[in-house]
């Protein structure tokens, strides 16, 4: 399976995601190259959202008034 190159959004697209009022928190799917983004609660509704728009396009997440979709809070542990 060929994983596709995914594009960051225009810094314009992401600072207008980024200041949605009462939405923080939520999951936004964008399509890179039109612009088009789809609010979910989570990655997967926001996904099914931006599927049912374009099923051929490749989608770049954020959430709503933080830096990143995910975080990892682990720690390497040796084997």
């Amino acid at each position: 399976m060929k994983i596709p190159k995914v594009r960051r959004p225009s810094p314009t697209i992401l600072k207008r995601v980024q200041s949605l009022k009462g939405k923080k928190g939520m999951i936004v799917a964008i399509e890179p190259k039109t612009g088009n983004w789809f609010l979910g609660k989570n990655v997967l509704e926001a996904l099914e959202k931006g599927k049912r728009k374009c099923p051929q396009c490749t989608f770049y997440f954020v959430r709503v008034g933080y830096s990143s979709a995910h975080a990892h809070k682990g720690g390497l542990h040796r084997v």
